[in-house]
C-alpha cells in the first residue's frame, strides 16, 4: 500500500485541481455579470417586420433583453416563460425584448408560431458584439438574458436558461 501512496496522492491532487477549475469555469460562464456603462440606448436592430428599433423607446421601463435562436433548444423552452412574464408584468413597467441570433424568416416564423407578445429583434450580424456589451463572456453562448433598470443601465446578466424564480429574482429589485 505504501508504494501506491504517492500515485494516489497525485491522483487526488489532480482531481481536486480539475474540480476547482471546473467550478471556476462554470461560475464564470454561468454568471457573466454586467459591463460598466452599458445601456439599453446602445441597442439598435431591426425587428422581425424589418422596422429599425432603438432601446431609447424603452427608457422608463425595466427591460429584459433575451438573446435566443430557433436552433437553440433551451432558448425555445425559455420563451413561453418570457411570454408569460410580459403578460403578467407589462402593466408594471416591465418590457421583454427578444433578440434572435438567426435568419429573419426563421425568427419571424417561430415568433408568429409561438405567439411572442414582445418586440422581437434580429441580429443577423454583430450579435456577438451586442452580447459582449451586455456582459456575455461565454463566447456568444445562448440563451443569454440582460436586465436593464428604468434609467436604461445594465444591472445584471445571466447566461443559460432561466427558471421562473431566477427571472423573478432578477426583475423584483428593479420594479
Amino acid at each position: 500500500m505504501k508504494k501506491f501512496a504517492p500515485a494516489f496522492a497525485l491522483v487526488l491532487l489532480a482531481l481536486a485541481a480539475l474540480a476547482l477549475g471546473g467550478y471556476l469555469g462554470w461560475h464564470k460562464f454561468r454568471s457573466p455579470g454586467a459591463v460598466p456603462n452599458a445601456t439599453i440606448t446602445q441597442l439598435e436592430l431591426p425587428d422581425i417586420d424589418k422596422n429599425l428599433r432603438n432601446g431609447k423607446e424603452w427608457l422608463g421601463k425595466v427591460v429584459v433583453v433575451n438573446h435566443w435562436a430557433t436552433w437553440c433548444p433551451p432558448c425555445r423552452e425559455e420563451i413561453p416563460l418570457l411570454i408569460e412574464t410580459q403578460r403578467r408584468l407589462g402593466e408594471q413597467g416591465v418590457q421583454v425584448v427578444g433578440i434572435a441570433h438567426d435568419l429573419l424568416d426563421d425568427a419571424r416564423a417561430f415568433s408568429d408560431g409561438i405567439g411572442i407578445n414582445y418586440p422581437s429583434l434580429v441580429a443577423i450580424v454583430g450579435g456577438g458584439e451586442i452580447m459582449r456589451q451586455q456582459g456575455n463572456r461565454g463566447g456568444g453562448a445562448l440563451p443569454f438574458t440582460a436586465f436593464f433598470d428604468r434609467q436604461g443601465n445594465l444591472v445584471d446578466a445571466r447566461l443559460g436558461q432561466l427558471s421562473q424564480s431566477e427571472l423573478n429574482q432578477a426583475i423584483a429589485p428593479l420594479l
